[in-house]
């Protein structure tokens, strides 16, 4: 009987359960239903309306006049605005121009199957240099007029240099620019140190000079550094840093054709004048033939005065000679023609009478039998040999190459040959019998036609240091194949960053690292042959603009 109470009293309660559940379940149905009818109906605020921002916005390629911005797309967007402030950095006080790009017009850099995953770039260009910029985007459906909100980023141009040539004079300096650019104005002053500059009174740019981008400024000081800087009223759009040629001190001789250098330069050391320069008129001809510098002179400088006409001097010099030992010696913007004289070599250095420095800067030096410079001295110290912005022709044909130093026993600190056309060279370019310090050459052109030269170096002792970068080795070499040096240099001489021509065959010491082209110097270049190594227009080569004299760039 209990048992039957019992088993009772579990269904009653199981019974209860059910109830309970089935309870439970309709009042669950019911705040279901009740929720299902009002899902969306709340009030909410209009001002959050709006598209999604981008989820990308950033700057590459920033250069003096335009930066390129990178940014993906908004879903529902039908154009999207730039606004580029000038002067801040992300305030947007002074905003200078403002760009609607239409969505339908955009070509993605990265396409992607939704508008939020696809990437676009695009140049913006007319901006100015060294100048902060902030740009902030936004997306705009232009059905509806909903938009997003701004992204934002910053950046600051690099400056810009609207200079592209220039030619230093004794007194003057004759400017180049990008011509019909947007100019009003010149600021030059004398460098005196690092942080002191005297300025002069700005120089307004008139409207002829606008039009074909040059002037000269006159009323300089020889041997000065000067800093120049153009711009569009307070907008730099350029900067030069030069010096005038000649010394600034001592005596300034300003040379006529029939004048005797020698008599002139003996004139005046007699009286105790050290430093001299001697300044030769641009487009006229002087038949000079040997110059012997007296004792006395330190410093001797031979000068074109170019500024005006723009024409090198033509200096007929076969040889030049030293009564005793003297510090620089310095040839600026002349044409050197040693009309193939027989002296051979146009410093020819057999005793203790030298130089401890020359240079050759701006010039034309060429028609040299045998070397520019041979030096057949023992215990020579020698500072520096510099050639640089230099067109150097048919030297060497009779051999010892460019520069010649014979003796083992000479000391030379540096050898260096920069942004410099070199064409018809005998032999070698240079020959070493002791270890120079440094050699160095850059952004060079090397060719030849109407000369075989067999080897490009000769070291008879390895260099401390040696760098050959960013050049160009052309030319078919008279049908001769070329070695890079008169043994194997490998190990320590490299030209990675050089090109060579299909023409300009090596024999079997490499240039090691070197590129050579797929085509010959007369597909690459204008007119090789007769000096004009401009690249031909068309012509895909991924030195342009980087390698080479820059003179053809």
């Amino acid at each position: 009987m209990d048992m039957i109470i019992n088993n009772a009293k579990i269904v009653k309660k199981q019974i209860m359960k059910i109830r309970y559940i089935h309870i439970l379940l309709c009042v669950l149905a019911f705040i279901v239903m009740s929720c299902e009818e009002k899902a969306n109906d709340w009030e909410f605020d209009t001002s959050h309306d709006r598209l999604f921002r981008t989820t990308l916005l950033e700057t590459s390629n920033v250069n003096a006049t335009s930066v390129q911005l990178h940014y993906k797309g908004v879903k529902n967007a039908t154009k999207y605005v730039f606004e580029f402030s000038e002067g801040d950095s992300l305030l947007f006080n002074n905003i200078v121009r403002t760009v609607d790009i239409k969505a339908d017009t955009l070509s993605p850099y990265v396409s992607a199957t939704t508008d939020v995953k696809t990437e676009y770039h695009t140049l913006f260009e007319g901006l100015n240099g060294t100048t902060r910029y902030s740009v902030r985007m936004k997306a705009v459906n232009e059905v509806d007029g909903m938009e997003s909100g701004y992204v934002n980023v910053s950046f600051i141009t690099s400056a810009e240099q609207i200079f592209t040539d220039n030619i230093p004079g004794v007194a003057s300096i004759n400017l180049s620019w990008i011509p019909e650019s947007k100019v009003t104005n010149l600021l030059y002053g004398e460098v005196v140190t690092e942080s002191d500059t005297i300025w002069a009174t700005r120089y307004m740019i008139t409207g002829d000079e606008k039009s074909v981008g040059n002037t000269v400024l006159n009323g300089l000081r020889p041997g000065t550094n000067y800093v120049i800087r153009i711009y569009n009223d307070k907008v730099l759009r350029g900067e030069l840093r030069l010096k005038t040629l000649g010394s600034q001190s001592g005596k300034t001789l300003f040379i006529q054709p029939n004048d005797n250098v020698t008599d002139s330069l003996t004139k005046y050391s007699t009286i105790g004048i050290t430093d001299i320069s001697l300044v030769f008129t641009g487009g006229k001809q002087y038949e000079i033939g040997e110059i012997i510098v007296p004792v006395g002179i330190n410093n001797l400088y031979l000068v074109g005065d170019v500024a005006s006409s723009g024409l090198l001097p033509e200096l007929y010099l076969y040889k030049v000679t030293f009564s005793a030992p003297m510090k620089n010696l310095y040839y600026q913007y002349v044409n050197i023609d040693a009309k193939l004289n027989s002296a051979n070599y146009l410093f020819n250095i057999s005793d203790e009478k030298c130089f401890e420095n020359i240079s050759f800067e701006g010039c034309t030096i060429q028609n040299i039998v045998r070397s520019l410079l041979y030096v057949n001295k023992d215990n020579l110290l020698i500072k520096d040999i510099n050639i640089n912005k230099c067109i150097v022709r048919n030297v060497a044909s009779g051999g010892y190459g460019l520069l010649n130093v014979s003796k083992s026993t000479v000391t030379l600190d540096l050898i260096s040959i920069t942004n410099t056309t070199m064409i018809d060279i005998g032999d070698q370019l240079m020959q070493t019998k002791n270890a120079v310090g440094s050699i160095v050459v850059d952004k060079s052109i090397f060719c030849n036609y109407n000369i075989g030269i067999p080897k490009i170096f000769r070291f008879d002792k390895q260099p401390l240091f040696v760098k050959v970068t960013n050049s160009i080795f052309t030319g078919d070499n008279k049908g001769a194949k070329v070695n890079s040096g008169n043994g194997d240099y490998s190990s320590y001489l490299d030209f990675s960053s050089c090109y060579l021509t299909s023409d300009f065959v090596m024999d079997s010491r490499k240039f090691t690292n070197a590129v050579t082209l797929a085509m010959p110097s007369e597909d690459l270049f204008v007119d090789p042959r007769n000096g004009d190594f401009h690249i031909k227009e068309g012509v895909k080569f991924t030195g342009a603009g980087k390698v080479g004299d820059p003179r053809w760039w």
